[in-house]
């Protein structure tokens, strides 16, 4: 018995021995073969940590400039991702120039609208992917570059526009598409039936009455002071006409600045209104960025 378990020590002694001597003959991890900086690049990305990974995809690009393209697209959307936007749209721009894969132009083509949508670019992004629809040939990209075209139109408060393009994609065969398709619908109906104030009604009242336009639009303190300042200046102007006659320097002075606090208490009226549908539109569309997955 002691035999046995004797042999069975000196057994399990060289086995041991055995591993031992196998793990240290292998050959160490080489982290900056190729390879392997690739692999660190993907993780740094599924990770999240963008631009560390826009930095290990260029040092891999030094060892495999073969396949510049797709790396380059990669490196771009890092920088997307990372919030570098206006450096991603010129990375996106060169490789729509040096790429033949229609659906890697087509990716592109969609990711520098979508770095123009986060620049709040939404006039240059509609222009942008209208013209360049032509080129986005991949089915589901065509269908995501159209929805994007419809968020620019919401967030410029182009309701009617917006409306039409989701109720068109509603009927896309691109399931995720067309399910946010109707959820936006509802915004940009919603978003026609906003209460505004027209700045056409808001200067004429305040042509009328100074600081009614402002009273019009909210704005109850600058409607007073808009009263106050046109009447008080006014009625000051006439005062000295009144005693000097014509020639009163009083009369023209306050005269003057009475016009111009009028012709002020006009225009701010104007400006009052705008200024009211905007953030009543902001206030309404802030929810919307709940929905939106980039």
């Amino acid at each position: 018995m002691r035999n046995r378990k004797l042999c069975g020590f000196l057994l399990l002694i060289l086995l041991k021995i055995s591993f031992l001597s196998y793990a240290y003959s292998e050959e160490p991890l080489d982290y900056h073969s190729p390879e392997n900086i690739l692999k660190f690049a993907d993780y740094l990305t599924e990770q999240g940590d963008y631009l560390r990974a826009a930095g290990e995809y260029q040092k891999y690009l030094f060892y495999q400039p073969q396949e510049s393209v797709e790396i380059h697209y990669k490196i771009a959307l890092c920088y997307r991702l990372g919030g570098k936007t206006e450096k991603a749209v010129r990375l996106f721009e060169k490789l729509l120039q040096e790429s033949t894969d229609k659906k890697l132009v087509s990716s592109a083509y969609y990711q520098v609208g979508v770095s123009y949508f986060l620049m709040e670019k939404y006039g240059k992004l509609a222009t942008y992917l209208e013209e360049s629809l032509s080129h986005i040939t991949d089915v589901r990209y065509r269908a995501e570059t159209h929805q994007l075209i419809g968020l620019s139109y919401l967030m410029q408060n182009r309701w009617l526009e917006a409306e039409k393009v989701f109720n068109d994609l509603k009927k896309s065969d691109v399931l995720v598409v067309s399910e946010k398709a109707a959820v936006y619908s509802k915004y940009a109906t919603q978003g026609a039936k906003l209460p505004t104030r027209s700045p056409f009604l808001a200067g004429l009242m305040s042509t009328i009455v100074p600081g009614a336009g402002r009273l019009y639009t909210g704005r109850y303190s600058d409607a007073l002071t808009s009263l106050v300042t046109v009447g008080f200046t006014g009625w000051q102007a006439y005062d000295g006409f009144r005693r000097d006659g014509i020639s009163s320097a009083k009369g023209w002075t306050l005269g003057t600045l009475s016009g111009i606090f009028y012709l002020g208490n006009i225009y701010g009226s104007v400006i009052s209104a705008g200024v009211y549908n905007r953030h009543v539109a902001e206030e309404y569309l802030s929810t919307l960025f709940v929905e939106i997955s980039f």
